[in-house]
């Protein structure tokens, strides 16, 4: 039997807009900071600028697809497939590969260093740069080459899982330099987005099998899902939240194609509240403005506040073995959800998760948006 959590009734308050200001871009900041950057684990929290008490029936109401299961009963076996994923040294992509080859998967991770990689996986690690589209190609020779590949012939599973922390203020201000801004946003997009793109084409042309089963899940995040707006310090993560969001519309995209085309290959998307990972930890993060050897700005108070805060708020997020649960049921399932959540209502995920800034900010950003849901 699949149980999923659910979700009481919010009993929150909205947000309404602030009108136009002539306050500079660290005045705003330092104001948004105020609000409550550091109010959650020391880390997010909702932006609720002038806020007022909304109607019940125009607050809204959530209904998250609550992974992994409390309860769940495996509707396929999974021994004996071949998995392969990218970002698979620490963290997320760490905790799939080792739930994975606990239920007889044989796996086959991706890592930008694989020969740098302190205390490796029991699995093996291929190069792979998502960002770089010359790695990307050539990977298929790799993988090709590769021992435990050959024993198998074709990729059953596709994780796509690499990824990276994107921060920085969304406007440059001295001393960041725009050729350096912008090289650096574009470096985040290709690693959040157009380089899975391109890595799914690779694998799923060559690989993939046509006939029988065949799964692509994608780690995207519960910032898809939202802008920044509703966040205090979101406007440092505009590019990360950007690029998940187009990750997710790919990816849903990609479903509805193969869907429509009667393919047997099934795409999900996973996206996870807060993790307990080093997502934020210096050097792993893209920073859009200067920092120093510490991931820290000389002369930005407001990004030292929100880049400290991520880390905290994450230092005590859900443990990754969640997300690694939540892949293995959705593989083993014959009709897997299209897009589902790595949290719970309950204590202590509730907490570690930041439910209650993620949630609210969610219903406080549906009440400006152009279709609004009730």
């Amino acid at each position: 039997m699949k149980t999923a959590d659910k979700l009481p009734s919010p009993d929150q308050d909205s947000a309404k807009p602030r009108g136009d200001t002539a306050a500079s871009r660290r005045t705003f900041l330092g104001a948004t900071l105020a609000l409550g950057v550091a109010s959650v684990g020391g880390g997010i929290a909702l932006l609720a600028p002038g806020r007022a008490k909304a109607d019940a029936d125009q607050q809204g109401r959530l209904d998250p697809r609550y992974f992994p299961l409390r309860r769940f009963d495996p509707e396929i076996s999974l021994a004996g497939k071949l998995a392969v994923i990218t970002g698979a040294s620490r963290g997320n992509g760490r905790a799939i590969g080792e739930a994975l080859t606990a239920l007889g998967v044989d796996v086959i991770g991706t890592s930008r260093n694989p020969a740098t990689v302190p205390n490796p996986p029991a699995f093996p690690l291929l190069k792979l740069d998502i960002a770089d589209p010359n790695s990307v190609l050539a990977f298929p020779a790799q993988l090709a080459g590769n021992a435990v590949f050959q024993r198998h012939g074709q990729v059953d599973i596709l994780c796509n899982n690499a990824g990276r922390l994107a921060i920085g203020g969304i406007v440059p201000t001295p001393p960041t330099n725009p050729a350096f801004f912008s090289s650096q946003r574009d470096l985040a997009v290709r690693t959040l987005y157009s380089g899975h793109v391109l890595f799914t084409n690779v694998i799923l042309a060559s690989f993939m099998p046509n006939a029988g089963y065949a799964r692509i899940i994608f780690t995207v995040s519960i910032a898809s899902y939202y802008t920044g707006f509703g966040l205090a310090g979101g406007s440092f993560t505009d590019t990360y939240q950007s690029a998940k969001a187009a990750l997710r519309s790919y990816a849903n995209a990609l479903a509805g194609g193969l869907r429509e085309a009667g393919s047997n290959i099934r795409v999900s998307t996973v996206n996870p509240y807060a993790m307990n990972t080093s997502l934020a930890e210096h050097p792993h993060p893209i920073y859009t403005q200067p920092v120093d050897s510490a991931g820290l700005s000389s002369t930005d108070q407001v990004f030292n506040a929100v880049i400290t805060g991520f880390r905290q708020l994450l230092a005590s997020a859900q443990p990754t073995t969640r997300i690694g649960t939540t892949y293995a049921q959705l593989l083993q399932m014959a009709n897997p959800a299209y897009n589902v959540v790595v949290a719970s209502p309950r204590e202590p995920f509730a907490t570690q998760g930041a439910n209650a800034a993620i949630e609210q900010a969610l219903l406080t950003e549906n009440q400006y948006s152009a279709v609004p849901i009730y």
